[in-house]
């Protein structure tokens, strides 16, 4: 199965999975360009192990470590250049995904490619779109929601866990593909785990309200 998971990857990445960065340069001919972050977390949703970061001509670089193994897979990006492996430093999943781009960019690599049956078979999961009706998706959603009081935010936002473990919440809970359909279906950024884009929400709603 690694042998297969590894080929797959190889041949799903594309310029839309590409660090944006690096999206100019990006071409079939040196595919693992931009990908590094992604692909790091795919290897550890597969193969477990530790996702570690160096540098490379002064470039950020991910990779993993699985059982005192290195694995590399975009290393090819550097054209034989080789990472400063012996100054890397673990990196955890939740630090890679907290970026919105990498979080999207990771999603679609992994969830429209073969990898998705690999690892979740046929399972499908309900969503809201951007008219805020029930979908069926086979991409998971990235975002959380409260569909009484029309909030969303991420998916371990403190608030929505503690109302999640008293029971009472489950049944207002809704995810989102993205923070785009979200704001289409009519939902405002969480104050909690979402500071800084409820204060953007915050000041455009306040100036709506003024010219009212």
């Amino acid at each position: 199965m690694k042998e297969e998971v590894i080929s797959i990857i190889k041949r799903s990445w594309t310029k839309d999975t590409c660090y944006p960065g690096c999206i100019e340069d990006w071409s079939k001919d040196n595919p693992s360009l931009g990908q590094c972050a992604v692909t790091s977390l795919i290897v550890n949703d597969f193969f477990g192990g530790k996702i570690m970061r160096c540098m490379c001509n002064g470039i950020s670089h991910y990779y993993n470590v699985v059982n005192n193994e290195i694995i590399d897979l975009t290393v090819d990006q550097f054209n034989g250049e080789i990472p400063n492996y012996e100054e890397g430093e673990e990196r955890t999943r939740d630090y890679l995904l907290s970026n919105s781009d990498t979080r999207v960019r990771y999603v679609l690599l992994l969830y429209t490619t073969k990898l998705n049956f690999l690892k979740y078979g046929t399972k499908t999961y309900h969503l809201r779109d951007e008219h805020n009706k029930e979908i069926e998706s086979i991409i998971p959603g990235t975002l959380g929601g409260n569909k009484r009081l029309k909030i969303y935010g991420k998916l371990d936002c403190p608030s929505a866990l503690r109302h999640i473990e008293d029971g009472k919440y489950v049944k207002h809970r809704v995810f989102f593909a993205d923070e785009e359909t979200a704001i289409k279906a009519g939902y405002r950024p969480c104050g909690v785990c979402m500071k800084k884009e409820y204060e953007e929400w915050k000041e455009n709603h306040n100036k709506k309200v003024k010219k009212k």
